[in-house]
């Protein structure tokens, strides 16, 4: 499944990524790339978690994990 995040650069210089398909998922990373690629684990965990607790998974959540970057409109940040 594809899930799109959004990437946010902190103040730190850092970036701060949140799971648009996913409620309540984040995470961040000190490069845009480490953020992007830290994502995979953060919906990972998110998708166990909502296992664990018996709550329903998105369509398609035992298929590959992939990320699309959703970039924010021009004249944003």
């Amino acid at each position: 499944m594809t899930y799109a995040i959004a990437l946010e650069r902190g103040a730190d210089g850092s970036w701060w990524v949140e799971v648009l398909d996913l409620p309540g998922c984040f995470s961040w990373g000190e490069t845009r790339e480490e953020a992007a690629e830290n994502a995979h684990e953060a919906i990972e965990s998110h998708l166990a978690a909502l296992r664990d607790v018996g709550e329903p998974l998105p369509s398609g959540a035992d298929e590959a994990i992939e990320i699309r970057i959703v970039e924010p409109p021009a004249g944003d940040g």
